[in-house]
């Protein structure tokens, strides 16, 4: 299958910004033009800075749109396809799958007292102050706004450090809390590496814990149950396996999802391979070759 991506090498920029259980990496768009990149759901959240006119974007499966700009977000339990007007410069600074967490983003008002789990966003988003501050929104949109990509990026990523250490030290959590929070993340580990082709109860086993224990941190520490966890990474390793790795074309999913139909897979196996069932598969294909005008 192809390895195009959404975008040109002068367009995307990588930044290897790592902080461990937090951030992963950062990443700039800046002058790709008018572009439709498919957002997969791989199960990290994404803190984003926007310069220039919103986008939009457009859930694969069920149409819902919603507008893209700046704005701090949890996992993906669905692919979603982000348009970008001409001009657009993005700041994208993809977190660790527990990462929101241990960030407690919420508005003062609500804030999430200790011991309860707190707000993970999942499929959706919150303005990006309630995580990192006014000032430093406004430090590292002047930044982007400078050009000055790899100082803008620093700032989130520290601001995202700062927010977990205080985090962290409201709610200080018990030996057992980072035991489970220890043994979880070595579970995600695991469903990385896997690709999200595995099954709870043997993730369970694998770890020594209970399908209930599982349940419960997957729920505490991703704001999905593992079955919807899972489901959602085997879509993303499925798609990654067609297309490589950066951004995501749209033109190369439909491609992928059209070869992958004419298999003649059992729609048994399609559900365990890519996460979706083949009602569901056909009704992503398409939406999104709607979307980018494939016949």
């Amino acid at each position: 299958m192809s390895n195009s991506s959404a975008f040109s090498d002068r367009a995307y920029r990588r930044l290897a910004l790592a902080v461990p259980g937090l951030v992963e990496h950062a990443w700039v768009l800046r002058d790709a033009g008018a572009v439709r990149e498919l957002l997969l759901p791989d199960g990290r959240g994404l803190v984003q800075l926007a310069l220039g006119a919103p986008g939009r974007l457009t859930d694969a499966l069920t149409g819902a749109r919603r507008a893209e700009g700046d704005d701090v977000r949890g996992l993906l339990t669905r692919a979603a396809v982000r348009e970008l007007p001409a001009g657009a410069v993005r700041l994208g600074v993809q977190l660790h799958p527990m990462a929101l967490s241990r960030l407690f983003v919420a508005a003062p008002q609500v804030r999430v007292a200790a011991g309860r789990a707190a707000d993970l966003l999942v499929d959706r988003a919150a303005p990006p102050q309630d995580l990192l501050g006014e000032a430093v929104v406004e430090a590292a949109r002047a930044a982007l706004t400078a050009g000055e990509d790899d100082e803008a990026a620093r700032l989130v990523v520290a601001a995202v450090v700062r927010r977990a250490q205080e985090s962290a030290d409201e709610r200080p959590g018990s030996d057992e809390d980072d035991e489970h929070r220890a043994t979880f993340a070595e579970v995600v580990s695991q469903v990385d590496a896997e690709r999200g082709l595995v099954a709870a109860a043997d993730l369970a086993r694998a770890h020594e814990v209970t399908v209930s224990d599982l349940h419960r941190w997957s729920v505490r520490y991703l704001g999905v149950p593992p079955a919807t966890y899972l489901a959602a990474v085997r879509f993303t390793g499925f798609v990654r396996e067609a297309v490589g790795p950066g951004p995501v074309a749209p033109t190369d999913v439909v491609a992928a999802l059209r070869w992958y139909a004419q298999s003649a897979i059992a729609p048994r196996e399609v559900e365990r391979f890519t996460g979706l069932s083949p009602v569901e598969l056909r009704r992503v294909e398409e939406r999104v070759a709607e979307l980018v005008g494939i016949a």
